[in-house]
């Protein structure tokens, strides 16, 4: 090959390099809009029995049922709290050869929660802040915790429940859109069974329930979820 055929083929590819990166200038666009809309989470708690502004004397058992309603399209993990009042009291023994006598002055919550397997002759007069409720509820570790006024003294305790469903120990269940719990927390609650000379008396007590909720799905990344009650709070309360 001589000299001139080699330039020429140099030439030759300057062009064809040239031609191809004209070409390349040929441009087109085009795009799309998607419209999404948000999925959106609502709970509510209903309570079928209960009877606004009961008038209450020790040893009363009221109708008091709280159960989570979700009311919107996403299926969601749900807490319940219950904060009920306390105070320094006299409890008064319901049964036994001690019936009638007085325990030892202390604070304790002044309802008791009754749930569907309570027996009959379960009694207000105990001295620890131990709650009964029903299967498919899930207590909470850390609790109750006590709420005190600026004189240091507990005025309330605050108990937090998670929803299991079926599910045994701490593994939750989803609330499905438009389900509610199985069951209540509990059926009833009872008024402590305090001496009438007590603070209380002609006094208004409130138990105060709030419900929390959290999508059941992405709670950790990519198409991962969580089932651990424990866990499952730390997302909803960070």
């Amino acid at each position: 090959m001589n000299k001139r055929k080699i330039r020429m083929l140099a030439i030759s590819l300057a062009s064809f390099t040239i031609i191809f990166g004209l070409a390349a200038y040929f441009t087109s666009e085009d795009n799309v809009t998607n419209a999404f809309k948000s999925a959106t989470l609502q709970i509510k708690v209903v309570e079928p029995n209960w009877k606004p502004d009961p008038t209450i004397v020790p040893e009363q058992k009221i109708d008091k049922d709280p159960s989570i309603v979700n009311v919107d399209d996403t299926s969601a993990y749900v807490f319940m709290e219950v904060t009920v009042p306390a105070d320094k009291v006299s409890v008064e023994k319901t049964d036994g050869e001690d019936k009638g006598k007085l325990n030892a002055e202390k604070t304790v919550p002044m309802f008791r929660f009754i749930n569907n397997n309570t027996t009959d002759n379960y009694t207000s007069d105990q001295l620890s802040t131990d709650q009964e409720v029903n299967d498919g509820w899930y207590a909470m570790s850390g609790y109750p915790k006590e709420n005190k006024n600026s004189s240091d003294e507990t005025v309330s305790y605050t108990y937090l429940y998670a929803y299991t469903g079926t599910n045994h120990g701490d593994t939750m269940t989803a609330l499905k859109p438009n389900e509610t719990t199985l069951n209540p927390l509990f059926k009833q609650v009872l008024f402590c069974n305090a001496r009438e000379d007590d603070t209380i008396s002609d006094s208004s007590l409130n138990i105060r329930i709030k419900a929390y909720g959290i999508q059941e799905n992405y709670l950790r990344s990519s198409d991962e979820t969580e089932t651990k009650a424990e866990t499952v709070w730390q997302y909803l309360s960070k």
